[in-house]
């Protein structure tokens, strides 16, 4: 069985988000989105395992920022994949 099966398709997207869980953040760069969830490049000192719910802040220009939770769903030396608690517009926006 394929572990990457997903219930929407990826889009290729270049933003940022900053990634918070508890008293820890860090500013990753997208790779992709979905639906369901995102891709992102993982940064330098990563330090969230799989299944750690986090909030997923999208922002492009200073103001409002869209904030999503979600849950770390892949950990990968050059990624990390995340599973949206509830399905976003591709990007995220606020509601």
């Amino acid at each position: 069985m394929d572990v990457n099966v997903r219930w929407s398709d990826r889009v290729p997207y270049a933003a940022q988000v900053m990634v918070m869980c508890g008293d820890r953040a860090w500013l990753c760069e997208v790779t992709d989105l979905s639906e369901g969830g995102c891709g992102l490049f993982r940064p330098v000192d990563w330090g969230l395992e799989v299944a750690e719910i986090v909030q997923l802040i999208f922002f492009d220009l200073p103001g409002p920022a869209v904030v999503v939770t979600a849950r770390v769903a892949r950990v990968e030396p050059g990624s990390l994949g995340f599973e949206y608690h509830e399905p976003q517009t591709v990007p995220p926006a606020r509601t």
